[in-house]
């Protein structure tokens, strides 16, 4: 069972609250907080890593263009 929140205690009555009996996908109850410098730091990798892939790919679209241009310009 896993509880989602829900009405909390009201004049004396008790809430039913929200519960599943299987988490939703991605659900983690127990994730361990992160410092701001240790997310930063994370996000800093994540935002290296997107910049270098796009443009290793902005490289390769480029060279499949020159190939393709060069195979038209040499057939004709």
């Amino acid at each position: 069972m896993v509880y989602l929140g829900g009405p909390r205690r009201r004049r004396g009555r008790a809430g039913t609250g929200i519960y599943l009996h299987d988490p939703p996908p991605g659900y983690h109850p127990e994730r361990p907080r992160i410092s701001s410098k240790q997310r930063q730091r994370l996000l800093r990798r994540e935002w290296l890593l997107m910049r270098s892939l796009t443009v290793v790919l902005v490289l390769v679209v480029l060279a499949l263009a020159g190939l393709f241009g060069l195979f038209i310009a040499l057939h004709g």
